[in-house]
This record gives C-alpha cells, structure tokens and sequence, in this order.
C-alpha cells in the first residue's frame, strides 16, 4: 500500500475531535440561550420534521422586518409551555 492511500494520522484525528466535541459544544451553546429561544428553534425543528403537523405564516413588511409565526394543535408537555 502506498502512502498516498493512507490517511495522515493527524488529519483523522483532527477529524475525531471534532466528531466528539461538536455535539458537546453545541448542548453547551444551547444551555446558554434564554428558554423561549430554546422553545422557538424546538418549534421551527419540529416545522421542519413534521410539517404537517405545523402550520406556518411569514409575514413581511415593506421595510423589509420579517415574522415567523408558528402554530400546531399538538399538545406540548407541561415543561415546554409559558
């Protein structure tokens, strides 16, 4: 097997760290967000995941500001209300 063939070592593990450090930096990331940022990416990911279970309006004005306003009739657990 020639050299070119193999992967330099330090490229892979370069390549592990990051694997393994991403998800904790971003649980990290998302601790630090107030909780109804927290509650409103939940909401566009569950928009994303399972659209027909959402209901979606994008409002935008003539200046340009734009409003995302979601809504479902799913019923979220009490942990997750305001």
């Amino acid at each position: 097997m020639s050299l070119r063939d193999e992967s330099p070592p330090l490229a892979s593990f370069v390549q592990e760290e990051m694997i393994d450090g991403a998800p904790q930096a971003l649980a990290e990331c998302l601790a630090r967000l107030p909780p109804i940022v927290r509650l409103r990416l939940l909401a566009f990911l569950h928009l994303v995941e399972c659209p027909d279970t959402m209901r979606a309006s994008l409002d935008i004005t003539p200046a340009g500001s734009m409003r995302l306003t979601l809504d479902t009739d799913v019923v979220p657990c009490p942990s997750h209300r305001h």
